[in-house]
């Protein structure tokens, strides 16, 4: 006559698991769709940062090559559209890169006209 008694506990305590089950379930399910935004907006924001510097290694080199300053837009692709400038005064010449997407970046170089050596390189996040 005891499992009269006890038979609403056990209901109970399924009710609560199943409860506890359909709580997590949709958490988990939306920490995994918040992680692969993370990864994407992180691979895109690799891929532009390599973009950048490498139009800016493809300016020097054609500076080095052919002694002319680019400005132009280079095309990597139809999302990756790279702007390119180059300035020169008496001692330096200043080499930039520009790319304008939703996670863009900016690259700039400062070379010694002399030997052309590399004064300065920067690669940044720009809003």
């Amino acid at each position: 006559m005891n499992l009269e008694k006890n038979s609403g506990y056990v209901l109970f305590i399924n009710l609560i698991l199943i409860t506890l089950i359909g709580l997590f379930i949709p958490l988990l399910i939306q920490q995994q769709k918040l992680n692969y935004r993370i990864l994407n907006n992180r691979i895109t924001a690799a891929q532009n940062k390599e973009a950048v510097e490498s139009a800016l290694q493809y300016q020097l080199y054609f500076f080095k090559k052919e002694d002319l300053l680019l400005n132009k837009s280079i095309n990597f692709s139809e999302e990756i559209k790279v702007k390119i400038k180059g300035k020169e005064d008496a001692d330096f010449i200043y080499l930039s890169a520009e790319l304008d997407s939703e996670i863009s970046y900016n690259a700039e170089m400062t070379l010694e006209k002399e030997n052309l050596k590399i004064v300065n390189k920067i690669i940044y996040r720009s809003e």
